[in-house]
This record gives structure tokens, C-alpha cells and sequence, in this order.
């Protein structure tokens, strides 16, 4: 009877053991530091970090410490100081930032976020096993007295358009958008300088027109990854076209390459083109100079009248 006793016993705490283990086993970061080596004064910069749970079936609460000598001011986790990883997540994200003040000093700065968990207070009490697990992510920046304009493009794209068209005398040229995946790999905001096309026939042999965006292009924080867009006037007719690209950062070639254009008749697709900023400079003056000579006289006749009323 006792030996009965004893296995019956031996076999419940066995299944405790294993539960406990089960529960909580397989916990850690990735990746386990957050690190920047090109930071400017004002600069903010974010990264990512996945929390991982070997088996998640337990509802936990999630406690971050910042243990930042001289900086902790400037790191914050985006989901909070304290947080919950649901119950069935595996993989549960968390964003920190660090915004580098005006003032700060050019050197290095090391410290690290403690990040502690534990069962969700109001589970306490109700059968929960309230064991404390913990990991470490190490902060490494560097703050440096040097800004730095770079960039990464990671993809492209563009669409078709509507072709040109004239109004009296005015021609307003189709609008190529081309979009840009745009990696900032510097310091200060970023965007391409210069986005030059040069247009063929659909063979790539007669080459038809040259031309480039216009218009200033979306610039992308520091660190981040965005799309932007240049926008592109053509003057070119309904076909199908070959175009080779240059994506300029100043004086740098950061990504040249082909791509098909293909131009449709006016009214096809409900995008619009380009507007007065489209039209070339000839066009341009010859709309601005009547309204401006227009404007003169009326400011003539003001005056005259004035004088009049004077005498």
C-alpha cells in the first residue's frame, strides 16, 4: 500500500516537473543587442528585437530595466516599461528607441536593457507557478561628430501612365512614378539627389529622349526604410518603351539599371500627370508673362488713380 503510495506520488510530481519545464523552458532575445556606431546629435535610430518563448503556453508579464549609465534617458522601449507576452505567441517584437540629444558628448556609450518576466499579476494566486525568467540586451552606440549621407536602394518599381497632353498651346507631359525602396545608411536625413532616365525604343537601340525628376524627392530618417517615389516627365507618345535609370546620391551612382515603360493614350488610366510645374520653360514664361504684365497694369492704374484723386 505505501509503495502503491509513494508511485502514485513519484508520478504526480514527475508531471509537475515536466509542466513547470515546459512552460518555461527556451527563453531569450534575438538578436541580443541593440548596436549603432554612427550616430549624430539629434539623431533618433530603432531597432527590433523578438522576445522568444520555447513553449508559450503561459500568459506573461514582461518588466524592462534600463541600466544605461549617462544615457539612459535617451533609450525607450516603445511597447513600455512593462508589457505582456500573450499566451500562444512564440515570437513577441519589441521596438527600441534612442533619441541622441543636441548636447550629447562624440564618444562611445555601452550599458544594456535587463529585461525580467514573470506570471501577469492578477494570475498570482490562481494556480499560477510564479517563476522569474530574465535576458540581457547589450547597447552599444557610438556618437559621432561627422554626418554621413548615405543610402541603400533595395527595390524598384514602376507603372504604366498616361501619355502627355496639349492644351492650346501648352503640352503637359505624361508622369513616370518611380518608386524607390530606400535603405537611409547614414546619419542625417537622406534622399536620392538626382533620378536621370534615358529612354529607347523598345529595342534599346534608338535612344529618345532624356529626362529626370522633378520636384524634390521624400527624404527617409536615419536607419530607417521607406518608399519614395520621383516623379518623371515624359513627353514621349502611347507605346511601349526601354528605359535605363541612374539613382544619384551627389556625385555616386547608388543603383543604375533597365526597366520597361510602357505608355498608354491619354484618359486610360485615372492618374494624373504632370501640371503647370510639367510644362517646359518656354511654355512656363509664356503663361506667367501675361498674368504678370496683367498684374503691372493694374498696378499702374492704381496709382494713377491715386494721383488723381491727389491733384
Amino acid at each position: 500500500m505505501m509503495f502503491r503510495f509513494l508511485s502514485v506520488g513519484l508520478i504526480v510530481l514527475f508531471s509537475l516537473v515536466i509542466s513547470t519545464e515546459s512552460v518555461f523552458a527556451g527563453f531569450g532575445v534575438t538578436p541580443p543587442y541593440v548596436r549603432n556606431t554612427s550616430l549624430t546629435r539629434n539623431s533618433t535610430y530603432e531597432q527590433q528585437i523578438l522576445i522568444v518563448r520555447g513553449d508559450p503556453n503561459t500568459e506573461l508579464k514582461a518588466s524592462i530595466l534600463v541600466d544605461a549609465p549617462g544615457f539612459s534617458d535617451w533609450v525607450e522601449v516603445l511597447e513600455g516599461d512593462e508589457f505582456i507576452l500573450p499566451r500562444g505567441e512564440q515570437k513577441v517584437p519589441m521596438t527600441v528607441r534612442v533619441k541622441v540629444p543636441s548636447d550629447a558628448e562624440f564618444k562611445n556609450y555601452n550599458g544594456a536593457l535587463r529585461i525580467k518576466t514573470g506570471a501577469v499579476d492578477n494570475a498570482v494566486g490562481a494556480g499560477a507557478v510564479n517563476i522569474s525568467l530574465g535576458a540581457l540586451i547589450d547597447l552599444e552606440f557610438n556618437v559621432i561628430d561627422k554626418v554621413i549621407e548615405d543610402f541603400k536602394i533595395r527595390k524598384i518599381g514602376i507603372s504604366d501612365l498616361n501619355e502627355g497632353k496639349k492644351i492650346g498651346w501648352l503640352f503637359f507631359p505624361g508622369k513616370i512614378n518611380f518608386s524607390m525602396m530606400l535603405e537611409n545608411t547614414g546619419n542625417v536625413d537622406v534622399a536620392p539627389s538626382k533620378v536621370a532616365f534615358r529612354i529607347y525604343d523598345a529595342s534599346g537601340k534608338v535612344l529618345l529622349e532624356e529626362t529626370k525628376n522633378l520636384g524634390k524627392i521624400t527624404k527617409v530618417k536615419p536607419f530607417a526604410t521607406e518608399q519614395v517615389v520621383a516623379e518623371i516627365p515624359t513627353r514621349l507618345p502611347a507605346g511601349a518603351y526601354m528605359a535605363r535609370f541612374e539613382i544619384m546620391n551627389h556625385d555616386d551612382v547608388k543603383l543604375e539599371g533597365e526597366v520597361n515603360l510602357n505608355i498608354l493614350p491619354y484618359g486610360t488610366l485615372q492618374a494624373a500627370g504632370f501640371g503647370f510645374a510639367g510644362l517646359s520653360l518656354p511654355h512656363k514664361i509664356s503663361v506667367i508673362l501675361p498674368i504678370l504684365a496683367i498684374f503691372v497694369v493694374i498696378i499702374l492704374m492704381y496709382i494713377s488713380r491715386r494721383r488723381n484723386r491727389i491733384k
